[in-house]
């Protein structure tokens, strides 16, 4: 795992990786083999040192072989970014079948063939991502080959700090591109004999054809691990409840397959042949229930495992369970390394290891005359729980943000009766749909339980105490919670157990050194424009930690900037309460968030233009802040609110008047923030108009560093007379790559490149961060 780790950091090349693995190679049969004829403890102390080196570096390079494969896949299909948004004609073969967060139904296609336009064919295979939402009439089935026209898309990138890497995500997985399926051409059903994909399509469809239509996707996530028939909504629950890992099928759903094994294991031990049918029987099982849940790293650990100790049960073998488990690892890094930095290979690895751990430790709590009772199993599975959430606190707060403390209570209630449901859902689900009339009535008892679990999941996830959230970007919490947890595991063993105590100690404290440090260090003044497409949205942290909003991104119908994008990113950087919001004037691409963030976050206050306007949004959101007593200011040039005694403001538009410009651009809330030696100048969408105001009154203390290019880029606002005045060092734009008014306009442009150092637009970048500790100005590459 260290040499798979260092790999992924390293920027060594593939030649090099193998030099440095060669060498050493070549180090320890020197040692080995010339250097204990000579002096043998050195060479015995040396080949130790040197063969931990080997898998070191073996583990390094074959990360490098796995990475250079990968990047020759997504090299191989750079062509496609050339017809973005354009119609493709593909044939392939479709691989994996599902439902978008959006009700679309999503196809990975095999493609086999490309034609990309009038006598242009490419023969290049390569995996695709497809979206369907007329895929009632024209559903494809996995296995099937198709000919189709495709509308491909951009291929995905983070747009902003908070967002899912779906691109980074979709590479994992091996597929370079996606779109959309516009129309299909022609389809056939699969040929083959045998294959994985076909028999899992054919279980779902007993499974639709055996349960409730609003039961059958629970079915499909607890008995094969197929969530993507799932609402977002669901799954949040299951996860805040502590329940997520009963959809992952892991260990507990392999250990429903292999109990029937071990229960008739001292009849096979009678025979002649029971052995090896035991184990014939046992690979089946095994090999079958990993095929039909699509291989998932958490089924094919457990099913090693499961193997492994099965094995050794049959022929008398010694059976050491955290050996089996790291064997288990080891297997799946060889066949793919990239799956240590996935967070379900992270979780079902930790998970099992901590029950290894810990288990046999914290069962010494349940009284003896208990322990081997029913209180003693169930007080075991609210125990395993407990120890299986304390586990993965680390993982769950690096990744999720969110840690669940009502796991134990919830696992009581649906672990005993998954042993029953899932095998029998399950071996339903393999017979023949023409069966499904008689198993009417036996399927009956599976459905109630799945409503049942899904019962739980709700009430107790869907309650605010079940879980709290919790921000850990710090890596030493990972070392100091394993170093305790081998602490716990070996309380009993003198010798090892103050030696761990000992890193603990230390790894407390440099933990502790690292937040000192943090805190010590002056804050910086942090502005961040996020990406929201064609409007303005920008959060600027001050070095107080005070959160202030400058506009707050577009509205249209079913697009809300405020829950899309600045509400994921405020509570993903730990955010409970905005101090101020200024609203630079009442258009919806600066005001669209405003009155989904006011239902969500404590919001101390809010300034905005006086310039009336009548539309729906506005009327919205001065009910709403109305209602939740939200003070709402207009502010007006000469003006200093003081949100943080470390920064000033000071607004410098609008002027008070009693006639007003005809556009509410020209009214704009003007604001320059001032930092130590450095300044910020947001100017809303202000054009020539009131820009030629403002080099009036103000002239050369409009001087900035950092520039918010004015209206979106237009060709009205950033005039010459007033960036003369900026002349600002950085400069940034935020509009979408794509939109009607066709900004930025290239004159705007050109006169900013004559006055600005450096020019970003988010229609390129995404969201722009820059920082400043006073004195020194940059951009941070947050991706």
């Amino acid at each position: 795992m260290l040499g798979i780790s260092c790999g992924y950091l390293s920027n060594l090349t593939l030649f090099n990786s193998g030099l440095i693995f060669t060498i050493i190679l070549l180090l320890w049969v020197i040692t080995e083999f010339l250097l204990r004829k000579v002096k043998i403890t050195l060479s015995s102390r040396l080949s130790t040192i040197l063969y931990l080196l080997i898998i070191f570096s073996a583990s390094f390079l074959w990360f490098k072989v796995a990475d250079h494969n990968l990047h020759k896949t997504v090299d191989d299909a750079e062509f496609l970014k050339l017809y973005a948004w354009e119609n493709v004609e593909l044939e392939g073969t479709i691989k994996e079948k599902g439902y978008s967060a959006s009700g679309k139904r999503v196809y990975v296609a095999e493609v086999s063939q490309s034609r990309l336009e009038e006598g242009l064919i490419s023969l290049r295979n390569y995996r695709i991502r497809l979206y369907d939402d007329q895929f009632e009439t024209r559903d494809l089935q996995t296995g099937s080959s198709f000919r189709a026209i495709v509308k491909l898309y951009e291929f995905p990138e983070r747009r902003n700090p908070h967002d899912f890497d779906y691109g980074g995500w979709l590479h994992s997985q091996k597929i370079v591109a996606h779109g959309e399926l516009s129309e299909l051409i022609e389809k056939s059903t699969s040929q083959a004999i045998f294959s994985w994909i076909n028999l899992r399509g054919y279980v779902q469809k007993n499974i639709d054809a055996l349960f409730d239509p609003q039961i059958a996707p629970m079915a499909k996530a607890l008995f094969l691990g197929y969530k993507e028939e799932i609402s977002e909504v669901t799954r949040k629950n299951f996860s805040r409840s502590g329940l997520s890992h009963i959809m992952a099928v892991s260990g507990l759903h392999v250990g429903f397959i292999v109990a029937p094994i071990w229960f008739i294991i001292p009849f096979l031990w009678t025979r002649r042949w029971g052995k090896w049918a035991g184990l014939i029987l046992l690979t089946v099982l095994l090999i079958g229930y990993s095929g039909l849940t699509g291989f998932s790293a958490s089924v094919s650990r457990a099913s090693l495992m499961a193997w492994l100790i099965t094995y050794g049960k049959l022929f008398n073998k010694v059976r050491n369970s955290i050996n089996l488990t790291a064997g288990a690892a080891i297997i799946l890094l060889m066949i793919n390394p990239y799956q240590l930095f996935d967070v379900g290979f992270q979780l079902s690895f930790g998970a099992v290891f901590t029950i290894l751990l810990l288990m046999p430790e914290a069962q010494r709590i349940i009284p003896a005359r208990y322990r081997y009772g029913k209180i003693g199993a169930f007080a075991t599975i609210v125990i395993i729980s407990v120890v299986v959430q304390a586990g993965l606190f680390p993982i769950l707060t690096y990744y999720f943000g969110e840690f669940s403390i009502a796991g134990p209570i919830a696992n009581a209630f649906v672990i005993p009766i998954m042993t029953i449901t899932v095998p029998a859902g399950l071996v339903m689900s393999l017979l023949p749909i023409s069966l499904s009339r008689v198993l009417a009535y036996a399927v009956m008892p599976v459905e109630w339980s799945l409503v049942w679990i899904e019962i739980v999941a709700q009430k107790i996830g869907g309650n605010e105490w079940s879980y709290f959230s919790i921000s850990n970007e710090s890596l030493l919490i990972f070392l100091f919670w394993i170093l305790v947890i081998l602490f716990l595991g070996s309380i009993r063993i003198p010798e090892v157990r103050w030696k761990l105590l000992i890193g603990v100690l230390i790894v407390f404290n440099l933990f502790l050194v690292e937040q000192i440090v943090q805190k010590s260090q002056p804050n910086p003044l942090r502005v961040t424009f996020l990406d929201v497409g064609q409007g303005d949205a920008i959060h600027i942290q001050t070095p107080s930690d005070k959160h202030i909003l400058v506009d707050v991104g577009r509205w249209s119908p079913g697009y809300d900037s405020g829950s899309n994008t600045i509400t994921p990113y405020l509570k993903q950087i730990g955010v409970e309460k905005i101090d101020a919001i200024i609203l630079s004037h009442p258009h919806a691409d600066h005001i669209g968030g405003i009155v989904s963030l006011l239902n969500e976050f404590d919001v101390s206050g809010i300034y905005q233009s006086s310039y009336e306007y009548e539309s729906q949004l506005y009327s919205n959101y001065i009910k709403t802040a109305d209602e939740l007593g939200v003070p709402v200011k207009n502010i007006f040039a000469g003006e200093l609110p003081e949100i943080d005694d470390n920064l000033r403001f000071y607004i410098l538009g609008p002027m008070l008047k009693e006639a007003k410009p005809s556009s509410a651009n020209n009214y704009s809330v003007v604001v320059k923030a001032v930092y130590g030696d450095r300044s910020v100048l947001l100017t809303g969408d202000a054009e020539k108009g009131q820009e030629r105001e403002l080099v009036n009154i103000y002239g050369d203390f409009l001087k900035s560093d950092l520039y918010k290019m004015g209206h979106h880029g237009s060709r009205t606002s950033s005039t010459e007379n007033f960036l003369e005045k900026v002349n600002p060092e950085l400069s940034v734009a935020s509009l979408a790559f794509r939109n009607r008014f066709r900004h930025p306009n290239l004159e705007s442009v050109t006169r900013l490149s004559n006055y600005s150092e450096k020019n970003y637009y988010t229609s390129l970048e995404g969201a722009v961060v820059i920082v400043t500790d006073g004195k020194n100005l940059q951009k941070i590459d947050w991706k």
